[in-house]
């Protein structure tokens, strides 16, 4: 039988087959009662997945610790560059070339371009650099969420069959700030969506972060105990506070205050010193100096070394070195052969 737009029939309660213009679609595999749920952290920084089979006997959660370009480690680098001549084209993770200078980083934050900014971050016009992104920021956070999901699928198939994956329930939990606005939750729920992980569930970071310390076998509490946590990101830092009211059998925690928080953190420390070396060799040489060897190292020696060692002695020297930069001698700002001297 043949009918204008397509014939759908099922017989004796086999899988039911979709007849379109002389082909026939494979049919869907039998979904079963088991679930897979998977969790994202969608961090400004750095962004990870966790996945658990909670149907299983003894259910385990685990981290997709293997990503491309990096050392096996539990995240990945919350950054996506686009071919300038293709907008469907980019990189992401650890794969982007730092030295281009085009990679798109603080992705989450484009998502809330309304937050107030701390005085001590770097200033700018938000808008405008928005305008100036090859795509919208939600269709950026989606490009960047499916391409972590994509690959955090195939590494837990390494696992599981992924038959078996296929016919599991899927349900998609992300963390947001707590202090995220309900225009930044729509717009993260949107870009899951985008990204194909639908339904999903939102959670604020610290209450993620509390529960899953609840639940850690070496730790105790008692109905009345009062608690804090303080999640201090890369781009974002809340702080939440809760009351015991129930153990058994489940946990019931009470919100105390509403959470706060703002806009501080790492990258914003990034930020600013690359504000700060732009203002040290001028205009014209950043240009050139950005594309450079001699900037991307220094950048990471400020990043992984200066940045962790400093401890607040504002009259504590620190060497940033740009090698083979070929920059002018400033000595009264402390630029002399390629070697900045920073004080804290």
């Amino acid at each position: 039988m043949t009918r204008r737009g397509g014939y759908r029939s099922s017989f004796g309660g086999q899988p039911k087959y979709t007849f379109q213009e002389g082909t026939i679609n494979k049919p869907e595999p039998p979904k079963v009662n088991d679930q897979l749920v998977i969790a994202l952290d969608f961090g400004t920084t750095f962004s990870g997945i966790s996945f658990c089979f909670p149907n299983q006997t003894d259910p385990k959660v685990a981290s997709v610790m293997d990503w491309p370009g990096d050392e096996s480690a539990p995240k990945i680098h919350s950054m996506i560059s686009y071919d300038p001549d293709d907008s469907s084209k980019f990189t992401w993770g650890a794969s982007v070339n730092r030295m281009a200078g085009d990679g798109i980083v603080g992705i989450k934050l484009l998502l809330d371009p309304g937050q107030e900014r701390p005085l001590y971050l770097p200033t700018g016009n938000i808008q405008r650099d928005i305008r100036k992104l090859p795509k919208d920021p939600v269709e950026i956070a989606a490009d960047y969420i499916r391409a972590v999901y994509q690959h955090a699928l195939t590494e837990i198939t390494k696992q599981v069959p992924r038959d078996y994956m296929s016919m599991c329930q899927q349900q998609f939990v992300l963390s947001v700030p707590a202090v995220w606005t309900d225009v930044a939750k729509d717009a993260t729920l949107r870009a899951a969506k985008m990204a194909g992980l639908f339904p999903a569930t939102l959670i604020k970071e610290p209450e993620a972060a509390a529960l899953y310390t609840l639940h850690s076998p070496d730790f105790t509490l008692s109905i009345g105990d009062v608690f804090v946590v303080c999640d201090a990101g890369g781009g974002t830092v809340d702080l939440i506070s809760y009351e015991v009211l129930q153990l058994e059998p489940r946990l019931k925690l009470k919100e105390l205050v509403p959470g706060t928080g703002g806009m501080a953190g790492s990258l914003g420390l990034n930020q600013r010193f690359v504000e700060a070396v732009k203002n040290l060799v001028g205009e014209d040489q950043y240009y050139e100096l950005r594309k450079t060897k001699g900037f991307w190292f220094a950048e990471k020696s400020f990043d992984r070394e200066i940045k962790k060692s400093y401890r607040g002695d504002p009259n504590e020297e620190y060497f940033v070195t740009f090698p083979m930069a070929s920059l002018e001698d400033d000595p009264a700002s402390g630029l002399v052969s390629n070697t900045w001297t920073m004080t804290g």
